[in-house]
């Protein structure tokens, strides 16, 4: 398959582009700065906005395209008609509407223009998400439209995830505490996805010129957070005993944390963004989707820190705000295991 990436430097696009070279397709990547990700791929210097006279006469077997804005998404929708066999288009869950299925599917309503309350902060962008889903009628083959949630992976610039197995690793080896702030309930089910296996997923369905809309939410989902921690855990080299979770309520937190935004706390802390209790992803796992364990997921996204030098990371607490938050936060804390 000859694959054109739109945008392929990033997060999400660099796994696609990484995972169609890996499953043996040819990849071109599509992005303002005209550089290749890594050796093997053609790159091409496109602006969204502007000039898209290097995809004229071109052909292609798909595209896969993961920007927000309409205008743009139509521009090149309309522009690769005819010379490319199938299109994706990377979306997101929060498109769904607050107010539906506590477990929504695709079909289930969406949001609406001017429903939002007014601290809504995902209703613009969904509804961004939602214009651009609309746009792909620009197209005039079989299209994929992924609906993502939180996704996690080695090169994730959020760090949220990253930031346990990090965390731990700096406990173990002796730089920080091994009394470990956790959000909320330890039985809590939790949801998550590594970019990976979207990515994945994606060149899949496109190989396979799937049409529709697929809820792309894993794993699964009955993953209680405390087994996600102990697997960062396991993944920074520790055993069950070897730090002390120190749980603290949500609404604790939530009072203490108002002046960290949801984007800037490492999951799972709380995030009253998300109205939904779960995202059922039946479908998708039914078309090919699958998801790695937690473990793998957190080591490779050690090792990909430790590569990358070990900056600051651009979620989670410095030690003394995280020891304040303990003390005002929790009411006791239990071993791991």
């Amino acid at each position: 398959m000859r694959l054109l990436v739109l945008g392929g430097g990033g997060f999400l696009g660099f796994h696609v582009a990484a995972e169609a070279r890996r499953a043996g397709h040819d990849v071109t990547v599509a992005s303002r700065s005209g550089e290749a990700p890594f050796d093997g791929v053609e790159a091409l210097a496109v602006d969204r906005y502007g000039d898209l006279s290097p995809l004229e006469d071109r052909t292609f077997d798909a595209a896969l395209d993961t920007f927000s804005d309409a205008d743009a998404v139509g521009r090149a929708a309309g522009l690769l008609a005819g010379s490319v066999g199938a299109y994706g288009y990377v979306s997101g869950m929060s498109v769904y509407h607050p107010d539906g299925p506590a477990v929504p599917r695709a079909g289930d309503p969406v949001r609406r223009e001017g429903e939002a309350l007014d601290d809504d902060p995902l209703q613009e962008r969904s509804l961004a998400k939602l214009a651009a889903e609309d746009a792909l009628g620009a197209f005039d083959g079989p299209v994929s439209v992924l609906r993502v949630g939180i996704m996690v992976g080695p090169r994730d610039p959020s760090d949220r995830f990253t930031w346990w197995p990090v965390r731990l690793a700096r406990a173990l080896a002796g730089r920080a505490s091994r009394t470990v702030l956790a959000p909320g309930d330890p039985s809590r089910a939790v949801q998550y996805s590594d970019a990976r296996d979207i990515a994945a997923f994606a060149v899949h369905a496109l190989a396979s010129g799937h049409d529709g809309t697929f809820d792309t939410v894993g794993p699964g989902r009955a993953q209680p957070l405390a087994a996600v921690l102990d697997a960062c855990l396991e993944a920074a080299g520790g055993r069950p005993g070897d730090v002390t979770w120190a749980w603290a309520g949500e609404d604790a937190l939530r009072d203490a944390l108002r002046d960290v935004e949801e984007e800037a706390r490492p999951l799972w802390f709380p995030e009253d963004q998300i109205p939904q209790d779960a995202i059922d992803s039946s479908a998708a796992l039914a078309a090919g989707l699958r998801f790695r364990p937690a473990l793998e997921t957190a080591r490779d996204v050690l090792a990909w820190h430790r590569e990358r030098g070990e900056p600051g990371l651009a979620a989670g607490f410095d030690p003394t705000r995280e020891a304040e938050l303990v003390a005002r936060c929790t009411t006791g804390t239990a071993p791991t295991g």
